[in-house]
């Protein structure tokens, strides 16, 4: 969307402090690769820019630790300054020898992966590192304030890392006082002066906190962070954006953009914003343009957009807006915080949102509207931008605070399958999968980023491990999503049924390896908290022909805050036919729910059931 100039790293490049970790259970602090010791002191000034002062100390402790620090780099956006104050290094037993300045390189950064840039990078080589060495060195930076933001905003996170933190001290000062907000501050020592012009920082012990062993689903969500601003309200902080964006908004629409609007005149509200949503699709592309100016929050002219033939979230979002508002529809820009993690507002300032989209009202619902994505569904929304809160300017130039619910539990994937043993235990399957809602729309973003053929193969491989012959036939899916979406599937299961001596036996691993997941959670010591996608509801239909099922499958049922399950079964000619219903009713399992007692019941019930399944077959 845009770039902060702000929001800086305490090393200046990606050591210490990153954004949410997806690993954990706590690794002792013998392992650590490093250890830091950082003072900074930072002043803001009246227009919101600011000068720091960063001296950073690392102790090596470890091999991977010279690999931290082979080279680290520091970016910063052409209207900042950067300057390194000094730098150097003491390897074991020895004196401090100064970096060469062949060793310190200062050049143009690469452009981003979609867009364009002038940033400047400078890099610091240290060279013959090992276990015990020293590296020193101290860095001034001064940021610009960016266009239209009056206030400050910064903020310090304290991501889990390889490092230890031996030691952490920060100054802030200011012509006027300074506010701030944080949370898990237990580690630290916060103290604001009298005027509320000075506030210092302390870390008050050593603190280590690296996660290990986690699956690749989890998040440390919550960590420690400090905010500080020069307001409180989210008006003085985006105010003058927003009369930015109704002046824009105020200008007549581009020629494109106006027979666009036109071509979906008279149509009901709802089709009328996916005609404009595909639109946007088919005549922009994704692409940001920050050369010659930090542009921040402040999107191009209607008329500039539309020249460019691309834009970032803010050119886009701004133009589908208007588009809207022409077309008689309610919408407003909105600024959000996206991505699976979304962390509380302490501080409404420019650093906390990272997106922007549209907030329509379409008829009596409210549609959070996204241009930036391959694919659109009405009415739903990708589930990056749930649950969280979210910043609307309306067409007065006035912000507020609002929030995009997070959906109920619905139907999102319905399984038929039926699959026909033979003597050898392979089993001929076809079967009907059903897609609605967050998994559809899923599916289409995988096929445009992908391809078709990569998607057919991943749906493939999860009807089980050893698949041959699997045939996948479907619609092409365009980037305007249907209700509901029929995807065909044949092939050969080669381990339908696992032998015995005398038999066979029939599981069903998909039922069981959620629950087993989080059994193993407990056992390994994890930490973190377990993102499950937003709340769904699946219903499988599996058939089994072609063998004798010496056991009945027993109705079972579970209900819990988490999770609901029910299993039945009916007896047909030569087979049995099962069905399985699992309503997932949470985004996430937090830490301490995930090692209580009343989900470790919940747990085991539901293994007990989905584990009914298992049949001892004869052929």
């Amino acid at each position: 969307m845009y770039r902060f100039s702000l929001y800086r790293s305490l090393i200046g490049i990606s050591l210490m402090l990153a954004t949410h970790t997806a690993s954990a259970a706590l690794q002792p602090m013998a392992e650590a690769a490093l250890a830091s010791e950082i003072d900074m002191h930072c002043h803001f000034s009246t227009d919101a820019s600011s000068d720091c002062t960063t001296t950073y100390r690392y102790i090596i402790l470890k091999p991977i630790g010279r690999e931290m620090l082979s080279r680290i780099d520091f970016s910063h956006v052409e209207t900042d300054k950067f300057e390194v104050v000094n730098a150097e290094y003491v390897q074991p037993g020895g004196q401090p020898i100064p970096l060469h300045e062949t060793q310190i390189d200062t050049r143009t950064a690469p452009n981003p992966d979609q867009g364009f840039s002038r940033d400047k990078q400078t890099s610091l080589a240290f060279p013959a590192l090992r276990v015990g060495t020293q590296v020193r060195y101290t860095v001034r930076e001064r940021i610009a304030a960016q266009p239209l933001i009056n206030q400050l905003h910064y903020t310090l996170r304290f991501a889990p890392s390889a490092v230890r933190r031996d030691h952490f001290n920060a100054r802030f000062t200011a012509g006027q006082p300074l506010l701030w907000r944080g949370e898990l501050l237990d580690d630290f020592t916060v103290i604001r002066s009298v005027d509320g012009k000075v506030l210092d920082v302390e870390q008050n012990t050593p603190v280590y906190r690296n996660f290990i062993n986690e699956s690749p689903n989890a998040y440390i969500r919550h960590i420690p962070r400090i905010e500080i601003g020069s307001s409180l309200q989210v008006q003085s902080y985006f105010g003058p954006l927003a009369q930015r964006y109704k002046h824009i908004l105020s200008a007549q629409l581009p020629p494109e953009s106006a027979l666009a609007v036109a071509a979906v005149k008279g149509l009901p509200p709802a089709q009328q914003v996916a005609a404009l949503m595909q639109h946007i699709n088919t005549q922009y592309r994704y692409l940001g343009d920050w050369r010659a100016s930090e542009r921040g929050y402040v999107p191009f002219s209607l008329q500039e957009i539309e020249q460019r033939g691309y834009g970032d979230c803010k050119d886009l979002a701004t133009l589908l807006t208007a588009m809207l508002r022409a077309s008689g529809l309610s919408a407003e820009i909105a600024w959000v915080s996206r991505g699976d993690v979304a962390e509380s507002l302490l501080i409404p300032g420019p650093l906390a949102p990272n997106h922007a989209i549209v907030r329509a009202q379409v008829g009596e619902q409210t549609w959070w509207l996204d241009p930036t994505n391959p694919v659109f569904a009405p009415g739903q929304t990708l589930s990056d931008i749930h649950d969280r809160w979210v910043m609307v300017s309306d067409a007065q130039g006035q912000v507020r605070e609002d929030y995009i619910e997070l959906p109920p539990a619905q139907l999102s994937i319905q399984l038929d399958k039926h699959a026909r043993l033979d003597k050898h235990g392979h089993a001929a399957t076809q079967a009907t999968v059903t897609l609605l809602r967050g998994p559809l729309m899923q599916l289409g973003m995988a096929d445009h980023y992908q391809g078709v053929s990569a998607s057919d193969q991943d749906i493939c491989d999860n009807f089980g491990v050893q698949i041959s012959d699997c045939h996948v036939r479907r619609a092409d899916l365009a980037f305007v999503i249907p209700e509901r979406y029929d995807v065909q599937v044949s092939m050969t299961n080669e381990r339908a049924l696992e032998a015995l001596t005398d038999g066979y036996v029939y599981t069903d691993a998909y039922l069981s390896e959620k629950w087993d997941d989080l059994l193993n959670y407990r056992r390994n010591g994890q930490r973190a908290d377990l993102y499950l996608g937003d709340p769904s509801i699946v219903e499988y239909t599996i058939t089994l022909t072609g063998g004798q099922m010496l056991k009945p499958i027993q109705r079972c049922e579970m209900r819990s805050a988490w999770f609901d399950l029910e299993l039945d079964s009916e007896s047909i000619s030569d087979g049995i036919r099962y069905h399985y219903r699992l309503a997932q009713k949470v985004s996430w399992l937090g830490h301490d729910e995930l090692v209580s007692s009343e989900l470790e019941a919940m747990v085991n019930d539901a293994k007990r059931c989905s584990q009914q399944v298992a049949q001892v077959v004869q052929l």
